[in-house]
């Protein structure tokens, strides 16, 4: 290309273009690539970093959060979560039938559900007048106990216990030792029975 007969300042205009020009047919020097790779590696790097975290968080607390949320159960809270339910149980069991006294021990799970049926054992008390006195409960033996790593705790127990079954023209007092496996929820940061069966 000619230049000479443009002004100074186009002739500069001008060769700038044809510069950039011939510069994006023959690619970048070895230098400029160096720099823009040493430039944008770490910036893509990042961005793709942010990206990934922000696809991968879905509004779930981490494992981490949860661990530091929920205490393991020790045998000793586990025991006292079955006797806090036993000295309840008069509670429920009779008058007033107060199942709302049993959430501080119970958590949502089958025994929970059982105490709350239409025909369930509080309901059928309640229907017929009948209550339940208890005499005593004591812990014999603790057979096992599980903390439940990666599944739920439980504690398998051999009891003693001595009850009463009242009502218009009903008293019948029994007593049995019986093993029973209790198992645990962590609910409002306690654990608390999630369901028992005799075994």
């Amino acid at each position: 290309m000619d230049y000479s007969g443009l002004p100074p300042v186009q002739h500069c205009s001008r060769f700038a273009s044809a510069c950039a020009k011939q510069r994006l047919r023959n690619g970048f020097s070895n230098q400029t690539a160096l720099l823009l790779i040493a430039l944008g590696y770490p910036i893509g790097f990042a961005s793709l970093s942010l990206v990934y975290t922000a696809s991968n968080n879905r509004g779930y607390p981490s494992s981490n959060v949860l661990s530091q949320n929920r205490s393991e159960i020790t045998q000793e809270s586990a025991r006292s979560a079955i006797e806090n339910w036993w000295d309840v149980r008069s509670q429920v069991f009779a008058s007033p039938y107060n199942i709302a006294a049993a959430s501080e021990y119970v958590a949502a799970g089958p025994l929970w559900d059982d105490l709350n049926k239409s025909d369930g054992p509080v309901a059928w008390l309640r229907n017929r007048s009948q209550y339940y006195t208890y005499q005593s409960t004591v812990v014999e033996q603790v057979i096992s106990f599980d903390p439940g790593i990666g599944s739920r705790p439980s504690m398998v127990i051999r009891v003693s216990s001595s009850i009463t079954l009242q009502g218009p023209g009903i008293y019948e007092p029994s007593s049995s030792t019986n093993d029973y496996r209790y198992t645990f929820a962590y609910e409002g940061g306690r654990w608390k029975i999630w369901n028992y069966e005799q075994v």
